[in-house]
């Protein structure tokens, strides 16, 4: 590939998502999957980001050791997440990506909006065991469907107020089991190839630095700070999946 100010944009960007994932635990997939969709189609793009993402996700999950306590919670929302996201691969094909953008859109600005009017939308021990299962479904389906599960579990974890180190751990090792049964859903695409396994090794190494500045970067912010970043993130998540459906035609 030639240089020019393309690739220099990408790779600012993949820098950028990567500290975002580092730092909050969601973005990456959001932020990259449209910046390598600049250079390649959208599929070899969702292919070439799973091998970085799983390695971003899995050094979060076991970060501080195994999280048997995050697997005990939500053992009840990980299963529903695998189903979802085989049937949002299927449902890839025919339905059309800007209707999910826009409401995936609305909905996290509508989360945001409400949480700056202090309206408290906190969780119950009771309601988890209800949600648990549909969040889970839902995540994986539009994991599945669009590669951004991560507003909706942010959504879902965020009104369960957890700590930051706790949030992060937790969206990590759902979205492991995420990635995972992605891989497996795509492998009927054929496009696991030397090549695209090699452009996702490059992204990965690309991306290392920035992954690192944002865990240290998440080390020292304090959990106010975390709180409202993460709602500022979701601001951004949200106006860029209207965005996005604005110029989609199907």
């Amino acid at each position: 590939m030639s240089f020019d100010l393309t690739h220099v944009l990408v790779g600012a960007a993949l820098l950028f998502a990567a500290f975002v994932k580092g730092a909050t635990g969601l973005g990456f997939p959001l932020i990259a999957t449209p910046t390598i969709a600049l250079l390649l189609d959208i599929r070899t793009a969702v292919t070439v980001l799973i091998l970085p993402n799983l390695f971003m996700d899995s050094a979060q999950v076991i970060r501080d050791g195994i999280p048997y306590d995050v697997f005990r919670r939500f053992s009840s929302l990980i299963l529903p997440t695998i189903i979802g996201v085989f049937l949002g691969t299927m449902a890839l094909i025919s339905t059309p990506l800007w209707v999910l953008n826009f409401c995936l859109g609305v909905m996290v600005l509508l989360f945001v909006l409400s949480s700056m009017l202090k309206i408290d939308f906190t969780i119950s021990p009771r309601g988890e065991k209800i949600l648990s299962p549909i969040f889970g479904f839902l995540s994986g389906f539009l994991n599945g469907l669009t590669n951004a599960a991560g507003p909706t579990l942010a959504i879902y974890l965020y009104s369960l107020k957890l700590d930051k180190r706790t949030f992060v751990k937790s969206i990590a090792t759902i979205f492991v089991t995420t990635k995972l049964s992605q891989l497996a859903a795509i492998s009927t695409w054929n496009l696991f190839n030397r090549e695209t396994i090699t452009l996702s090794v490059q992204v990965l190494l690309f991306t290392l630095a920035g992954f690192y500045a944002g865990i240290k970067a998440q080390e020292r912010v304090n959990q106010r700070n975390f709180n409202r970043g993460l709602l500022i993130l979701l601001s951004v998540i949200g106006v860029t999946l209207l965005l996005r459906s604005l110029t989609q035609e199907s």
